[in-house]
C-alpha cells in the first residue's frame, strides 16, 4: 500500500509539474518538462535535464544546469524549435561532364574525351540521371558549362533536351547563330518559342568560355565568363518574328506557363545532350547542374490531359484558318496525346441558319457521344455578331426544346442541353476569342459577354474560358487579322490558357468523384 501511495503522489507530481515547468514567452511554442528530457509542443528534442522544481520553468530549470549560457529565453526557444523542425532536403548536384568524361552513354554520333575536353561531332548523349529543374518562385538552380557552344561551322543546337511525353512537346536549352541567341526554348507542334540572350559577337559561341545559366525568384539569369548576371532579352519563334523583352519576372512567368504546358507541371526534366535534328557540335570540358529540392515533383507517365477525350465546335478561329488550319485543339494534343475531334467550319454560326451552323452539325452526327467525352468545347462565335444574328433571351428550362436556336442565347442554351442530354457526365466549356479593338464589333461581342452570356454560364453552372478578357503577352505576330489568331498567337498566348484551364477542371471533376 505504501509503494502504491508513493506512486500516486509521484505521478500526480509529474502531471503538476509538466503543467507548470512550462515557458510561454512565444505565443506559439509550448516547452514542457517530462520524463527528464525539454519538449517542444509535444515533440522530445532529446535535452535531457535532472532537476526537478514544479516551482520553476522549463527555461529556469535548464539554465541552472547550464550556468555558462548567455542567451535570452527566446534564443533558447527558437534552438529547441531548430532541434525538432526537420532539416530541408539539401541542394541536389548533376556533375554531367567532368574534365571532358561524360556520365551517361552516346546515343548517335561520337564523342571523345580529348585533353580533359569532351568533343561531341553530331552527337546525341543520353544523360545517365535525368536532370530536374523546379521551376516555382522559391526554387533556385544554376548550370555551369565551360567550353565551346558550336563547333564544325554548326548554325545551332539544342544543347540540354527534355522531350516529356511527345516529340512535338519539347523543352531545350539551345544556341543559334542566326538569331545570335542562347537561349530555354519551348516546342509546341511544329513551333519552336525561344526566350534567351542576344550575343553581339556569335563567335563568343564557337571560343572556350564559362557560362552560368542560373533561375532565381522566379527569374532567369545568364552569366558569361564570371561577369554580370543578365535577364532575358528576345523572345523569337522559329527564329522569327523576335520581340525584346523588358519585364524580367513577367517574361519568365511567360516562359514558365510555356514549360507547364508541354510538362504538365513546375518542373523540366532534362534527359539528353543534343536531339536529333539539333545534334550536338560542341568542346565541353564541364557540365554541371545544381539545385534545389525538388519535393513536389512526380515523374508523370502521361501528361495530366493524356487521357482526356475532348470534342472542338466551332468556326474558322477553332478551325485554325490563319495557321493551315492548326489550333489550339491540334497543339494541346501534339504535346498531351490526348484524343480529340474538332469539328469547325469557317464562317459558320451558333444560331441555326443551314446545315453547317453550330446547332445542325451537332443534331446531324459530328460527335459520338458514345466515346464518353470529357469536355465539350465551343466557341463562342465571332460570326454571330459580324453577321448580325439575334441576341434572343435567356430563356427558361433545361429540355433541348425549350429553346429558340434561331438567337444566340437560343443556340448556346440548345448546345448546352443537347449535350447533357446525350452524355450526362460531359463537361460543356465556352471559349471567348481575344480580339483587336479595331474589330467593328467588338463592343457588341463584349457586351453580350459581360451579359445574357454570363447569365447562361451561371444558369448552367459553366465557367467560360475568357480569353478576351485575360491578361495574357501579346505580340503584333500573335494576330493575322482583327480576330484569327497565327500559329504564334495560338501555341505561345492561347494553348497554355487552354492546357491551365483543363488541368484545373479535371482536377475538380476527380476531387468531386
Amino acid at each position: 500500500m505504501k509503494k502504491l501511495i508513493v506512486l500516486i503522489l509521484t505521478l500526480l507530481f509529474g502531471m503538476i509539474f509538466t503543467l507548470s515547468a512550462c515557458s510561454q514567452s512565444n505565443d506559439d511554442i509550448i516547452v514542457t518538462i517530462e520524463d527528464g528530457f525539454v519538449y517542444v509542443n509535444g515533440v522530445n528534442t532529446n535535452v535531457s535535464v535532472e532537476t526537478e522544481d514544479s516551482n520553476k520553468s522549463a527555461f529556469e530549470i535548464w539554465k541552472e544546469e547550464n550556468p555558462d549560457y548567455t542567451g535570452t529565453q527566446k534564443d533558447w526557444e527558437d534552438w529547441l524549435t531548430q532541434l525538432v523542425t526537420p532539416t530541408p532536403p539539401t541542394m541536389t548536384t548533376y556533375n554531367l561532364i567532368n574534365n571532358g568524361k561524360f556520365n551517361g552513354r552516346t546515343a548517335s554520333g561520337s564523342a571523345q574525351t580529348v585533353n580533359n575536353q569532351l568533343k561531341m561531332n553530331d552527337a546525341v548523349l543520353q544523360l545517365q540521371e535525368s536532370v530536374v529543374l523546379p521551376l516555382g518562385t522559391q526554387s533556385n538552380w544554376e548550370i555551369n558549362i565551360s567550353g565551346t557552344l558550336l563547333d564544325n561551322n554548326s548554325g545551332g543546337a539544342q544543347l540540354l533536351v527534355g522531350s516529356p511525353f511527345s516529340e512535338q512537346g519539347r523543352v531545350y536549352l539551345g544556341v543559334n547563330k542566326s538569331s545570335r541567341l542562347l537561349y530555354w526554348g519551348v516546342r509546341m507542334g511544329t513551333l519552336y518559342i525561344n526566350y534567351g540572350w542576344e550575343f553581339d559577337d556569335v563567335s563568343t559561341f564557337e571560343t572556350d568560355n564559362d557560362y552560368i545559366l542560373s533561375y532565381q525568384d522566379g527569374i532567369y539569369y545568364l552569366s558569361v565568363n564570371n561577369g554580370e548576371k543578365r535577364t532575358m532579352s528576345t523572345v523569337n519563334y522559329n527564329q522569327l518574328n523576335s520581340n525584346w523583352l523588358e519585364n524580367a519576372q513577367k517574361d519568365s512567368q511567360t516562359l514558365n506557363s510555356l514549360i507547364a504546358t508541354v510538362t504538365g507541371q513546375q518542373f523540366v526534366e532534362l534527359t539528353s545532350i543534343g536531339v536529333d535534328g539539333f545534334k550536338s557540335n560542341a568542346t565541353f570540358g564541364n557540365l554541371n547542374v545544381t539545385t534545389s529540392p525538388c519535393e513536389a515533383y512526380k515523374r508523370l507517365v502521361s501528361h495530366p490531359l493524356g487521357g482526356t477525350n475532348i470534342f472542338y465546335l466551332g468556326s474558322s478561329i477553332t478551325y485554325g484558318w490563319a495557321s493551315n488550319g492548326v489550333s489550339f485543339a491540334d497543339l494541346i494534343s501534339s504535346v498531351s496525346l490526348n484524343k480529340y475531334t474538332k469539328e469547325a467550319v469557317s464562317g459558320t454560326t451558333l444560331v441555326d441558319n443551314g446545315s453547317s451552323s453550330y446547332v445542325q452539325r451537332l443534331k446531324n452526327g459530328a460527335f459520338d457521344f458514345s466515346q464518353n467525352p470529357d469536355f465539350l468545347v465551343v466557341q463562342l462565335s465571332t460570326n454571330d455578331f459580324s453577321q448580325n444574328k439575334p441576341l434572343g433571351v435567356v430563356e427558361e428550362g433545361t429540355d433541348p426544346q425549350d429553346f429558340d436556336t434561331s438567337t444566340i442565347s437560343g443556340a448556346i442554351q440548345y448546345i448546352i442541353a443537347y449535350a447533357k442530354q446525350q452524355c450526362p457526365e460531359i463537361k460543356v466549356v465556352f471559349y471567348v476569342g481575344a480580339v483587336k479593338n479595331n474589330w467593328g464589333y467588338k463592343s457588341a461581342y463584349k457586351n453580350y459577354v459581360n451579359g445574357d452570356f454570363k447569365t447562361i454560364c451561371d444558369k448552367w453552372d459553366i465557367t467560360p474560358l475568357d480569353i478576351l478578357h485575360t491578361n495574357y503577352q501579346n505580340y503584333p505576330c500573335f494576330f493575322k487579322d482583327d480576330i484569327h489568331p497565327t500559329l504564334e498567337g495560338y501555341a505561345a498566348g492561347w494553348t497554355p490558357l487552354f492546357v491551365e484551364f483543363f488541368q484545373q477542371l479535371t482536377y475538380t471533376q476527380q476531387s468531386n468523384k
